[in-house]
């Protein structure tokens, strides 16, 4: 499926949530990218990254796409093995002179519907000429 341009999308726009088992195996890779040892509970950050890569793969970035900022609020702790699900909405889209703007509110939720995260990214995406 072919992810969706800044012009498919407005503020409101909710992107189909993605759920994921974050299992051992997950995480340990995770884990190991960072060097960090393992733990008992997921670092906030690997649910965070999981949150955005599902959001992320439902756009279409043009080359020179930036993830310029991101924000987060960590509620609860998430035990390996938990099943996830992230939803997406575009909060905020700015269309300037020469690049565009999305904001994107991330929500996490873990299989008793219980939000564990909450949080907002900025992508930053090049107008691209009208011959590309």
């Amino acid at each position: 499926m072919a992810g969706l341009s800044f012009n498919e999308l407005g503020p409101g726009y909710e992107f189909p949530p993605s759920s994921y088992e974050l299992d051992d195996a997950i995480i340990s890779k995770y884990l190991s990218a960072v060097e960090s040892p393992s733990q008992e509970f997921i670092p906030p950050l690997a649910i965070a990254a999981y949150a955005m890569k599902s959001m992320i793969e439902s756009l279409s970035l043009p080359p020179g796409s930036i993830h310029a900022s991101q924000e987060f609020e960590f509620i609860r702790p998430v035990s390996i093995g938990t099943t996830i699900t992230c939803n997406a909405k575009v909060d905020r889209k700015i269309a300037r002179s020469r690049m565009n703007m999305l904001v994107l509110e991330i929500g996490v939720f873990n299989q008793d519907r219980e939000k564990v995260q909450s949080g907002k990214t900025t992508i930053v995406l090049p107008l691209m000429d009208a011959n590309d």
